[in-house]
């Protein structure tokens, strides 16, 4: 006997605020019309200083470039990048720290 329910929308299902985020943007991204916007918006980081935007701007582009399904990785450097860059724009927009201690992190990231 089976017990499993199907699932009628997977986002009805989702716990994490940051998964159901994830999940508008992702919506957001592969929606034509939005495609040639600027990843900074899509993601509400377009008021982030322009220092801090070009650290992580190939960041930002590769990951939209996943979330379009144009590859896959499964890189463990990859991954801890991108917590690094989510951590350290976190931390800025919510002032826990600088702009130029924002930068100097995902610079000397980049650089390992």
């Amino acid at each position: 006997m089976n017990t499993a329910t199907p699932l009628t929308h997977p986002a009805d299902n989702l716990h994490s605020s940051e998964i159901t985020a994830n999940t508008r943007r992702l919506a957001l991204i592969t929606d034509q019309r939005t495609q040639d916007t600027d990843i900074f918006t899509l993601f509400g980081w377009n008021d982030l200083p322009d220092a801090l935007q070009n650290v992580i701007r190939t960041d930002m582009e590769a990951y939209r470039d996943e979330l379009l399904g144009l590859y896959s990785t499964c890189d463990t450097g990859v991954k801890n990048r991108r917590k690094s860059v989510s951590y350290w724009v976190r931390a800025y927009r919510q002032g826990m720290c600088s702009e130029q201690t924002a930068v100097e992190a995902l610079t000397a990231t980049i650089a390992v």
